[in-house]
């Protein structure tokens, strides 16, 4: 087993948690086998803020790396992408969303990615207990599977951690209007083509998100 992983299970004994190289992750998506030397190089010089969490939903210098052009025909089908990233220091659950899209991370210092199957969301309701957390290894390139839901990853050292997000191209921006009073699925779209539920103990919650996340707000202990 990998140390940092046994690592992580003895100082988190409440949590399930296994690597992407593991089975389990098959229901939650897949390790993608590609050349990922230029991705590294241009992921480990992105910058990762002194505290909380930065998300840029677009960034040039990584749409420019090869690699995303293949991976915009092999992981979704042609359609258009962005490729950015969400850095940072967090360890905190806090919330989980879920794309009608795939989602490609990929991290040169390691994290840990806190992930929940789409039957386990009833009416915006997740209990955190159904929450599993899967451990990314630097250079390990992986899809999210449409629907699983997912939010900022967690830092597995003081040093935080850098996440490559690619998405299809618009998700994650600004909706004209969000309306969490609304029913069915609606009240969770937070963003384009981005549904939402928080924590009762979340900053999301002060934002305005629906609250539908109920038990402990999952803390990673490192």
């Amino acid at each position: 087993m990998d140390a940092v992983l046994k690592t992580l299970r003895e100082k988190n004994p409440g949590l399930k948690l296994y690597s992407v190289l593991d089975p389990e992750f098959r229901g939650y998506g897949r390790v993608l086998s590609a050349d990922t030397k230029a991705l590294a190089a241009a992921m480990a010089a992105t910058a990762i803020p002194e505290e909380g969490n930065c998300y840029r939903a677009s960034v040039p210098e990584l749409e420019a790396v090869p690699l995303m052009k293949e991976l915009g025909r092999t992981a979704f089908g042609g359609m258009e992408i962005q490729a950015g990233y969400c850095n940072g220091r967090g360890y905190k659950l806090n919330a989980m969303e879920y794309h009608k899209c795939s989602e490609l991370n990929f991290s040169t210092t390691g994290l840990v990615l806190l992930l929940a199957l789409p039957g386990a969301l009833d009416d915006g309701r997740l209990l955190s207990r159904d929450v599993v957390g899967f451990y990314l290894p630097a250079g390990v390139l992986v899809e999210i599977h449409p629907l699983v839901m997912h939010f900022a990853p967690c830092r597995i050292s003081e040093n935080g951690f850098n996440c490559l997000v690619v998405l299809e191209k618009g998700t994650n921006a600004p909706l004209e209007r969000v309306d969490t009073k609304a029913p069915g699925e609606e009240k969770l779209l937070w963003m384009r083509n981005k549904w939402m539920t928080c924590h009762p103990d979340s900053p999301q919650k002060e934002k305005g998100a629906f609250v539908g996340i109920s038990g402990e707000n999952i803390a990673l202990a490192i």
